[in-house]
């Protein structure tokens, strides 16, 4: 094998394929990036044996072939260079890569013990802008369960309907919803079709995607999920099993409402939390009245209330929340104001906007003694 590359364009593909490293593996395979030439240039590959990555990049191929090679050891020697790379491979399994008078020699892995990553078929495509997936996704994970005791809530809930996308995570103490408008054509005689995307790499799809309308190609199956998006794929299983029904987990009628401005409610609730965070229960207490909302809390030190314009509708209502577990959701909105709808003080308070329905957060109570 042997071709010319830019240092920036395969720095560029590196950074993408080796995001699928593994922190630490008994397979030496795993440790490399697996390259290979083809008509369009050079095809990067990397993988930790769940999460694969491929990414094409522009290259002059003088000689077809395919070589696996350290993957961290290229990745540093290439940041550190500029300007035109030659990469040839020897038959004692060997790298030679010239720049600018610089020759360096590396050992090759063994490419024979790097898996196949083949592309999967049938299933359902759900199509989206990059950047509409990239914020909707941002600004729902932080409600993925990290514990592991119940694997369902480690991912992402994808319900693909005929005019829009919704994604979905909880962790038993915090929803969080987003909707994207698009349109597709489902399966005949299906309403809607869903796949539980692992929480963690859906995250590192939205971080690698630009921030641009083109497309990203989500090809998922029973058990597998495909994304694509410009020269790059990204494979995964699916999570198995039935994601909790969190429709049924949403009120429908509510007895308290209110509705605030968005930047105000946001830094009265990160001055509380200060103070909040020097308590162990890290607890904020919210007394809604028809002339504000009041947010108070308390340490062994010190104290702090914050007083917020509201419009107000229904009745009087005292509630707490975990000051993290509210400041998560609100600082997730991007409207300039948003509602919140009560019914008791131990039932969950949904965060929804205005008017629209781009967003729906669900926050849970604490139970706190009069």
């Amino acid at each position: 094998m042997r071709f010319t590359v830019q240092a920036e364009d395969i720095n560029h593909s590196l950074n993408l394929v080796t995001r699928s490293l593994p922190v630490k593996t008994s397979k030496d395979a795993y440790e490399g990036v697996f390259i290979e030439t083809t008509d369009e240039g050079v095809q990067l590959t990397c993988t930790n044996g769940e999460m694969s990555i491929k990414t094409l990049g522009p290259a002059q191929i003088a000689e077809d072939g395919c070589a696996l090679l350290p993957a961290k050891l290229l990745s540093e020697l290439l940041r550190k260079m500029t300007g035109e790379i030659n990469i040839e491979t020897h038959e004692n399994r060997s790298a030679l890569i010239t720049s600018q008078g610089n020759k360096t020699t590396m050992m090759c892995l063994n490419p024979d013990e790097f898996p196949d990553i083949e592309d999967i078929h049938g299933g359902y495509v759900t199509t989206l802008p990059q950047n509409r997936l990239k914020e909707a996704v941002s600004r729902v994970t932080f409600a993925i369960a990290t514990d592991g005791l119940r694997p369902i809530l480690t991912g992402c809930l994808m319900e693909t309907y005929a005019d829009d996308v919704r994604f979905v995570c909880l962790d038993g103490f915090r929803l969080a919803m987003q909707r994207v408008t698009a349109s597709h054509e489902l399966p005949q005689g299906r309403e809607m079709v869903s796949s539980v995307l692992p929480g963690a790499i859906i995250g590192e799809i939205s971080r690698m995607v630009e921030d641009s309308a083109e497309p990203i190609e989500m090809h998922c199956t029973q058990t597998h999920l495909m994304a694509c998006f410009g020269k790059t794929k990204v494979y995964c299983p699916l999570i198995p099993g039935e994601f909790i029904n969190y429709k049924q987990i949403l009120p429908s009628a509510w007895t308290t409402a209110i509705r605030v401005d968005k930047a105000a409610i946001m830094t009265a609730i990160e001055r509380a939390s200060v103070i909040a965070r020097e308590n162990s229960s890290n607890l904020m207490k919210l007394k809604i009245e028809e002339d504000a909302l009041t947010i108070m809390s308390n340490s062994e030190r010190s104290s702090v209330v914050e007083r917020v314009a509201i419009d107000f509708e229904g009745a009087p209502l005292s509630i707490a929340f975990s000051a993290r577990y509210l400041s998560d959701v609100i600082k997730n909105i991007d409207t300039a104001d948003l509602a919140m709808r009560f019914n008791t003080n131990v039932s969950p308070c949904v965060i929804c906007p205005v008017t629209g329905n781009q967003y729906t957060y669900l926050v849970l109570p604490v139970r706190v003694s009069e």
